[in-house]
């Protein structure tokens, strides 16, 4: 049998796919039941993605997969995200055919499963997990599944919905988290017009939200962040902002890439560079001090910095611009 030069290019493509949209700096491990991780009743085929030299305590995302599906089949969101030092729990339903709902309740089950992970003495994450705030998202009906905890489950901060398919898209008119809508152009599946762009104008405008269709993409375009290089990173950079609280990657996170076909969100950047004066994408304590420093010792700062600084917007730097200043860094905790 021969082989043609288009074949040998596509093969080329498939095993070099993680060089072409690297990775990570982070080398990845992962922990499993037989390794002592819970047996949640709600869940199956747990596998725990992490990296022992990614900053602590590590952010937590929980990702499910969609109809008939096994967690084989978005195992690469695994391995990405944890190189780039974020914990990622794969889970699956307990029958592969069940709804969003049941794939809901196995997500808010994993929650607890790393929250006793978090105290497990023998684990090699012991109290290095951030219990307080997690990513949920799925692919296809798991996305919807993600959409419908993130109404249940306060600890919830931001959402990922890959070609998300949800029965009832009512549901979505409650959401009041953070929500990245990742959808293949040509899904067939899970179409557009009747899934993922219902979602998003459901969700209200007082709610982030974004909205990336791939251009060319198909329904399992978004099970593995080596597809799209731009879905790979939109995502890094939703959970970063909602999680970590930088907003550093802002302005790429809401540029529409030229592999959209559809690109749509209600994010403001410009509001995120309040009170940076360090202008290093984050406004934190550091922030605060250097704000004190100023007025203590009469700096006269540049326009620039005086823009950012001068939050009552007086043109003055003085006690109440250190009070506001506090009350947004704080907000943010």
């Amino acid at each position: 049998m021969s082989i043609t030069k288009p074949k040998i290019l596509l093969l080329v493509l498939f095993l070099y796919q993680s060089k072409l949209f690297p990775s990570g700096p982070y080398s990845v491990e992962t922990i499993s039941e037989q390794d002592g991780l819970r047996n949640g009743p709600d869940y199956s085929e747990a596998l725990l993605y992490y990296s022992s030299e990614a900053p602590t305590p590590l952010p937590v995302v929980v990702l499910i997969p969609g109809f008939t599906n096994s967690i084989s089949a978005i195992q690469n969101w695994g391995s990405y995200l944890a190189s780039y030092g974020y914990a990622t729990f794969l889970v699956n339903v307990n029958s592969f055919f069940l709804p969003p709902f049941f794939r809901s309740e196995a997500l808010l089950d994993a929650i607890t499963t790393i929250k006793v992970e978090n105290e497990r003495l023998s684990s090699p994450l012991f109290g290095m997990l951030n219990i307080e705030d997690f990513t949920v998202g799925g692919y296809s009906m798991g996305g919807g599944g993600a959409l419908i905890s993130a109404t249940q489950d306060t600890s919830i901060k931001a959402v990922i919905a890959l070609a998300a398919w949800l029965d009832n898209s009512s549901i979505t008119l409650d959401n009041s988290t953070p929500t990245l809508f990742i959808s293949g152009e040509f899904d067939n599946v899970a179409p557009n017009n009747i899934h993922t762009d219902i979602f998003y104008n459901n969700t209200p405008e007082s709610t982030d939200k974004l909205l990336y269709e791939i251009s060319g993409g198909f329904h399992s375009t978004v099970t593995s962040p080596y597809n799209d290089q731009e879905m790979g990173l939109k995502t890094l950079f939703w959970i970063e902002k909602y999680i970590l609280n930088n907003f550093s990657n802002c302005e790429p996170l809401v540029t529409q890439p030229p592999t959209a076909s559809t690109f749509l969100t209600n994010l403001d950047c410009t509001i995120e560079s309040i009170g940076d004066i360090t202008q290093d994408g984050i406004t934190n304590v550091l922030d605060l001090v250097l704000l004190i420093s100023w007025i203590i010792n009469g700096v006269d700062p540049s326009d620039q910095e005086m823009d950012i600084a001068n939050i009552t917007n007086d043109s003055t730097l003085d006690i109440f611009d250190i009070i506001m200043l506090a009350d947004v860094i704080s907000a943010r905790i």
